[in-house]
């Protein structure tokens, strides 16, 4: 016996995964010449863009409504996530967040400078007096 992590002398899968070839200890989930494991022919899951989707919608929306210069970047970030989806899905992960961050900030933004608005509005003290020259 080797021990672990070795092959005994003389041994041979019989199904063909140990030492380079594709089977269960190959760590990159991939098969032979790059293709995933599974069935020949079966198509695999395409990326979810759903979020991006979302994301990119939620920016464009905050950005017409509240004329909010934090949603321009997020509009950015979540078309860049969009267009990264199949090639580069980490990255466009990555993105998606950043996109979703900058909704929220722009979210926070709008509502303190609301609550500033409606605080200035409430504590002004208007001057009623007329001086209409009577």
């Amino acid at each position: 016996m080797s021990g672990y992590g070795g092959v005994p002398p003389g041994w041979h899968d019989p199904y063909g995964g140990y030492g380079g070839t594709p089977g269960w200890d190959d760590p990159s989930g991939y098969g032979h010449q790059g293709q995933p494991y599974g069935p020949p022919g079966v198509p695999h899951a395409p990326a979810n863009n759903g979020s991006a989707i979302a994301a990119l919608v939620c920016n464009c929306v905050v950005a017409l409504m509240c004329c909010n210069i934090v949603a321009i970047p997020g509009i950015v970030t979540g078309a860049l996530a969009l267009g990264r989806v199949q090639t580069d899905p980490a990255s466009a992960r990555r993105l998606t967040i950043w996109s979703w961050s900058l909704f929220a900030a722009s979210l926070v933004i709008g509502v303190i400078i609301a609550i500033v608005y409606f605080a200035i509005i409430l504590t002004h003290d208007p001057d009623y007096s007329s001086s209409s020259g009577v």
